[in-house]
């Protein structure tokens, strides 16, 4: 069946048909409203809009001169031939027969409507009124009209599985139809809250109901682009069969081939987006397309909708000046209109125009835009030649090019004064909807007009200004207000704005006048910022153990609408000062960057278990006041208990390859462990405690294999294959190792590695894992790893030559390049064998080859890569050889996109010693930076200098101590390149914050 608005507003349509009034043309209809009707003055406000809508639509029209007929009523006949046309029914015209008994063809009233009744039944529409019968002369009901709405809209299935409504107005047969109904929301019950099933249906519940079931319909099936037209210069309008998901949805607008930078903005009933170009761009003659992107093919259709560009043409020009007299005055404003073919204000400059003013355009003095895209002329008719009460000014205009002109004689009149003031709409700075922050702001047009109801150019001088007062209705005192013209357009601006951060949202009224001249606005301010409210939250380690040194506490903050502070808020100068913590024990503060930002930091521990201390936040503010606290009970000190695999080697190994493993001790709270403490039976730190330690054994078999521990655990692999960590050793054992084979393929071949945790030399957990040579004779299966999304580095505009230190340079063409660029992605070649455990394979790749017009590619070092070219989708086909030497071919599909890069996250170093960062020295390397890009790209330490252009990271340093722990009297600076410098002799020790896009790390240095 065919369901659309056509459909439900086609019932609509009938009824006015079948009401004896011919509808007059589509244009005349569309100049009707509700306010045509005397019988419609009575409509609700929202009604109102709903008349207004559909009449000047066309889709109704009254059934007399003044009368719309709200109380009109359809026989069942008629019911029947407009279900069957609205939903598109097969109907045999060549049917004398009916089903119903009460239905003959020879019936001179109804008999022509036979066929339809048939149709109707045969699709379900209706069982009729009793067994055997029809009633075709009867009325339809309003829970007929609730069944046929129900069942025409696909919700028939709800309406059977409905209870039903407990109404006796009801037949039991409709009670779930009309339930679902209400249900709906696409018809009501009357104000004796019953429904009235059985009553006459009439237009005015036609009207509403018809309306609310097109608001309500969902069509089925899949999505298609309906259509897409220009409708502006810098708009696109997209059409769609039915709401589609906009956290799905994604439209991209291309002119040819090019794709054009846009902003959508979806409709409320997500039926339909509006695409406005961004830069500057305008549609111009050519080939346009939209496509749909963001679902799962099969619930798509029509993806792609075209349309033809035009240039934009200036088609009319208009004086807008309400009175044809202008007040006696050097600056007095002729409003102008220039449209163009969007009924939009035309895009040209003013200087497109030529303008005759006056006698030999004495008057003329200029002609300039204003913010609204409107043409503002002043003229200067302050002379002996204009009098007032008899001067004539004649104005001509056109544009240069089409000719399109307009004249108008205005009239001189008096001096002018200001009578009225009109207030533009507001423009807040944050390009939101309200201030909620310091130093926010929001701008008012203030356009005044003298008696003629033309506007007064404001002269920006201090005594114009003083002219203007402007108040403030309400109280909050952190709510300034000023006047000028910022944007130099000769138009009065009022600027509200925030002196400090408010908490308690509000609207706010505000009066401006001048003269006779008086107008009020609103301003609207949120609290979105500062904290009201706290809560403490969970420990970050779960818990606080004997012989942790610091801790860290959750806190949530709210503002006074409810909304939970984000990090940056929390941590922002004036919630720092208003949230205050405490610790009955230690120290406590509120950490300002870092990983632990937001978060409460408790310093200076209980160094004995079970010890019983309370963490404190308050805020004390006038009007506002929260306390909240939670007590700490210090645990058992941290002793090892458990491995965890993080990485896990490969079962097989290639000569010529290697495999990493990471395997991290974890303490009894299920933590990694940093330190291997003695811990006595009360568990306490104590020399004389139980001596726990980490026993690593290495067990190699043939030749060729061994093990490449982390650069932090060089002095690992000088012990031998057994040795015993101890002390702050576990964290080093924690890092990424390496199993690596050089030998030559025997089956012998193979290593081990085993750890033992140890308490008083006792073993309490073991792990251990072993690696396997293979040969060359084994038969593996290889693949290529899925690549991820590429970013369009050969051919972004964002990608650039640049300084990333003194004397040091990358250039555009490295940053371009597969084999070089930190942009690029490698592409890795993995192997399974005959039980599909995972094998170590070497570097073998020998081509690599894609869509030049999408990817570049390049080999180096046996290794294969791929950068991003153009936005689209490429095959990689990868050549490389075998365990067996010989050479296979492999594929997989990559993804460029053209999304600017931005960083999603960054690490570094717990801690830099000091000694590691002397004058000159890099943050980069020495702190060891990690940023991770929204494609998943790392950049680390020498990579994140030479890309920050692109990353964006900016140094800042804090807490500069001396030895003694006190402020020091030198300095401490970081260049836009990471080099560290300093000033004086006394600064032992100082925090690095690297802050990127609403991420940062905090690093001490000591």
């Amino acid at each position: 069946m065919k369901k659309s608005l056509s459909a439900i507003l086609s019932l609509a349509m009938a009824f006015s048909m079948f009401s004896s009034v011919a509808f007059g043309a589509e244009d005349a209809a569309a100049k009707k409203s509700s306010a045509d009707f005397d019988d419609l003055k009575d409509l609700t406000a929202e009604q109102k809009v709903i008349f207004d809508e559909l009449i000047g639509a066309g889709v109704f029209d009254g059934v007399a001169e003044k009368e719309f007929g709200l109380k009109d009523k359809m026989n069942r006949a008629q019911f029947a031939k407009v279900a069957a046309l609205i939903f598109d029914l097969e109907v045999d015209a060549s049917v004398k027969t009916s089903s119903f008994s009460d239905v003959k063809a020879e019936d001179p009233a109804n008999g022509y409507a036979l066929p339809y009744i048939e149709a109707l039944k045969a699709a379900g529409l209706t069982d009729g009124y009793a067994p055997g019968q029809y009633n075709p002369a009867g009325e339809v009901t309003k829970q007929e009209l609730a069944t046929f709405l129900v069942r025409g809209l696909g919700w028939e299935a709800d309406a059977k599985a409905s209870a039903g409504v407990s109404d006796k107005t009801v037949s039991d047969w409709a009670k779930g139809y009309v339930a679902v109904a209400i249900e709906k929301k696409i018809m009501t019950s009357g104000e004796d809250g019953t429904f009235g099933g059985t009553s006459a249906a009439t237009r005015d519940i036609l009207v509403l109901s018809s309306y609310a079931a097109d608001k309500a319909y969902v069509p089925q099936g899949v999505v298609n682009v309906t259509e897409a037209k220009a409708v502006g210069v810098q708009k696109v309008e997209v059409t769609f069969n039915k709401p589609v998901d906009t956290d799905k949805a994604k439209l991209e607008l291309k002119a040819g081939s090019s794709v054009v930078a846009t902003d959508v903005k979806f409709a409320d009933d997500k039926k339909s987006a509006t695409l406005t170009l961004k830069d500057n761009l305008k549609i111009r003659e050519g080939d346009y397309t939209v496509t749909l992107s963001g679902y799962d093919a099969a619930a798509v259709g029509k993806t792609v909708a075209e349309f033809k560009g035009e240039n934009e043409k200036l088609v009319k020009i208009d004086f807008l000046n309400s009175n044809e007299t202008l007040a006696k005055s050097k600056k007095a404003v002729v409003k102008i209109k220039a449209s163009n073919q969007y009924g939009e204000n035309a895009s040209l400059s003013a200087g497109s125009y030529t303008v005759y003013a006056g006698n030999n355009n004495d008057a003329y003095v200029k002609l300039v835009k204003n913010t609204a895209g409107e043409l503002l002329l002043t003229l200067d008719i302050d002379k002996d030649s204009y009098q007032s009460g008899y001067g004539i000014v004649p104005v001509n205009i056109y544009e240069n090019d089409s000719r399109i002109n307009a004249t108008k004689n205005f009239k001189v009149g008096t001096s002018p004064f200001i009578s009225k003031i009109e207030l533009g709409n507001a423009r807040y700075s944050n390009n939101k909807d309200s201030l909620a922050t310091k130093g926010e702001s929001v701008y008012y047009d203030v356009v005044n007009y003298d008696q003629y109801g033309n506007i007064v150019p404001f002269n920006n001088t201090e005594a114009e200004k003083s002219n203007t007062n402007v108040q403030i209705i309400g109280y909050e005192p952190n709510l300034k207000s000023e006047v000028g013209d910022y944007n130099s357009d000769e138009i009065l601006e009022v600027k509200l704005y925030l002196s400090q951060n408010v908490d308690k949202a509000g609207e706010y009224t505000f009066s401006v006048h001048n003269q006779a001249g008086r107008v009020t606005g609103t301003v609207q301010i949120k609290s979105t910022k500062v904290a009201t409210k706290i809560e403490l939250g969970e420990l970050k380690d779960s818990n606080v153990a004997a012989g942790d040194t610091e801790a860290f506490m959750d806190l949530v903050a709210y503002d006074a609408d409810g909304n939970k502070l984000s990090l940056e808020d929390v941590t922002n100068d004036e919630n720092l000062k208003r949230i205050k913590v405490s610790s009955s024990f230690g120290k406590a503060a509120i950490e300002t960057a870092g990983e632990n930002r937001g978060k409460i930091r408790l310093s200076e521990l209980p160094t004995n278990s079970k010890t019983v201390f309370t963490v404190s936040a308050q805020i004390a503010e006038p009007g506002v006041f929260d306390n909240k606290w939670k007590q700490v009970t210090v645990q058992p000190a941290r002793y090892p208990d458990s491995f965890k695999v993080v990485t896990d080697p490969a079962r097989k190994i290639v000569s010529g390859a290697d495999s990493a493993f990471k395997i991290q001790v974890l303490d009894q709270y299920g933590k990694e462990l940093k330190v291997l403490k003695n811990v006595d039976q009360n568990g306490n730190v104590s020399s004389s405690g139980a001596s726990y330690t980490v026993a690593v054994t290495t067990a190699t078999y043939g030749s060729g294999m061994s093990i490449d521990y982390h650069t932090d655990a060089d002095a690992f692999e000088s012990r031998g294959n057994s040795f015993t960590v101890t002390g702050a050793e576990v964290e080093q054992l924690n890092k990424e190792h390496k199993f690596k084979y050089n030998g030559a393929g025997n089956t012998a071949d193979a290593i081990e590695i085993t750890m033992q945790i140890l308490k008083n030399n006792v073993e309490i957990s073991k792990i251990s894992r072993k690696i396997e040579a293979i040969t060359a004779n084994e038969s593996l299966n290889y693949s290529v790893e899925a690549v991820k999304d590429l970013f369009n580095a050969v051919d972004n505009g964002t990608v650039v030559a640049s300084t990333y230190g003194p004397g040091q340079d990358i250039s555009r063409e490295t940053q371009r390049e597969a084999t070089e660029s930190k942009l690029a992605r490698e592409v890795k070649v993995v192997a399974t064998d005959a039980a599909g455990n995972k094998v170590a394979i070497p570097k073998t790749v020998t081509s690599i080859t894609g869509d030049s017009s999408v990817v570049k590619t390049g080999v180096k070092d046996n290794k294969g890569f791929v950068i991003g070219y153009k936005k689209g989708t490429s095959t990689l086909n990868i050549g490389f050889k075998n365990n067996k030497g010989e050479t296979l071919l492999r594929t997989v599909s990559v993804n460029v996109k053209d999304e600017a890069i931005k960083t999603t996250k960054i690490t570094a170093k717990s801690s830099v010693k000091k000694s590691d960062l002397p004058q000159g020295a890099n943050v980069f390397v020495a702190a060891e930076i990690k940023v991770t890009d929204n494609y998943d790209v790392t950049y680390e330490k020498a990579d994140a200098q030479k890309y920050n252009y692109l990353l964006g990271v900016v140094f800042t340093v804090t807490n500069v101590r001396n030895a003694a722990g006190e402020q020091a009297t030198g300095t401490v600076t970081i260049d836009k390149y990471g080099v560290i410098s300093y000033t004086g002799t006394d600064v032992a020790s100082f925090d690095i914050v690297a802050n990127t896009l609403g991420q940062s790390v905090s690093v001490p240095v000591k």
